[in-house]
């Protein structure tokens, strides 16, 4: 019989391999996921799935979500939630493409207004629009298309930062649950939208100027989709790359990441080491506030117009439930980037898959809601073994 102190050794040897062999459970767990559906969807429609456009379309199509993701991550490690960020996303293109209209158009607007008023009838534009268009006008900047485009895509950055900063306010400041101030946010972030591009459909006057940003890409050396015609790695593909690995060189780099995995773990143990809990709160919630207007700007020139009621819907669901398939805790205190990263691969992969299998389109929702279930379960299983 082992003495006492042999019996002690090996349950705390038990105890740390146990530990040792969750941590790679939760690492490697989404990773072999991944690798699995892509050997699932690579089945079906004689290979589609492992053509190089089929996978760069993949990679494109997630990048926007993607994002946000980013984002969510921060938000989610923290403690917090953000559901507003599909409906903040419609609002940043409305107000980044309108104001991209009113400078390249501003001569005409003017034009119009300025007949309207001779002729003692209703214009066809709003008193802040014709009031833009004549502002533009009279610096010289109407009709700049480059300008134009310029300045929509810093608008689309700065509301949605600023948008993300008002959440944080009021969670930080006026001590509002995060669910509830970013479910206000949800409703109110759409209606704003919906009143700016008077419930329809807001399309740019930019042409390829702005266009191209959401639809080209760098050409990949000897590869051709047809003759003379080269495959390109999309250009919201490249930035999705670039914000996912300065979001972990942020995280796991500097004194906010750990002041953020502090917050999650235990909001009362970081408030009395010093760390001001209000600041870091108000930064994950600027940041995916950028995130979600850096997304705004790739969508919107990529479809070259937003949907008021239909753009980014449901946004938030994708985005959460990238981030939990990464491993991200909801509880807070932990996850990873690359984690968050591999969700979104999941989610793109399970998408096109069940396209490729012809599975209805309006099920799609069903799989990721069990896919965030399933996850939340994994991750309590692995705390508790």
């Amino acid at each position: 019989m082992k003495p006492a102190a042999h019996l002690h050794a090996d349950s705390e040897h038990g105890t740390k391999m146990k530990g040792i062999w969750t941590i790679w459970l939760e690492r490697l767990g989404p990773l072999v996921a991944l690798a699995l559906l892509v050997v699932a969807a690579s089945i079906p429609a004689d290979g589609v799935f492992l053509k190089p456009e089929n996978l760069l379309n993949v990679l494109r199509q997630s990048s926007f979500v993607g994002l946000i993701a980013i984002g969510m991550t921060f938000v989610i490690i923290a403690g917090g939630i953000d559901l507003s960020v599909g409906s903040l996303l419609a609002f940043c293109g409305v107000c980044g493409l309108w104001i991209m209209n009113t400078i390249v158009e501003a001569d005409v607007i003017v034009s119009v207004v300025l007949t309207a008023q001779e002729q003692g009838f209703e214009p066809r534009y709003n008193a802040v629009t014709a009031w833009f268009a004549w502002q533009f006008q009279q610096f010289g900047l109407g009709g700049n298309v480059w300008f134009a485009v310029i300045f929509g895509i810093l608008l689309m950055m700065v509301i949605g930062t600023a948008a993300g900063l008002l959440n944080g306010i009021l969670i930080a400041k006026g001590r509002i649950a995060p669910f509830i101030a970013t479910l206000g946010g949800l409703a109110a972030y759409r209606s704003l939208a919906l009143t700016l591009a008077d419930g329809g459909e807001m399309r740019s006057q930019a042409g390829a100027a702005f266009k191209t940003l959401g639809t080209g890409g760098i050409p990949i050396p000897g590869v051709e989709v047809a003759k003379n015609v080269p495959l390109l790695i999309p250009y919201p593909v490249i930035v999705f790359i670039v914000v996912a690995i300065a979001g972990h060189l942020l995280l796991t780099r500097t004194r906010f990441g750990r002041y953020v995995f502090a917050l999650g773990c235990n909001e009362r143990a970081a408030r009395y080491s010093g760390i001001r809990i209000d600041r870091v709160k108000l930064g994950v919630y600027a940041l995916i506030g950028l995130t979600t207007g850096i997304a705004a700007v790739l969508l919107s020139s990529r479809m070259n117009s937003v949907s008021s009621p239909g753009t980014g819907n449901l946004y938030e669901l994708d985005a959460i439930a990238a981030v939990v398939i990464g491993g991200t805790r909801m509880t807070g205190g932990a996850g990873t980037i690359f984690g968050t990263v591999v969700g979104v691969l999941i989610l793109g992969v399970i998408g096109n898959m069940l396209n490729l299998y012809g599975a209805p389109i309006h099920l799609q929702g069903l799989v990721k809601g069990l896919i965030i279930i399933a996850a939340v379960l994994v991750q309590r299983q692995t705390r508790d073994s």
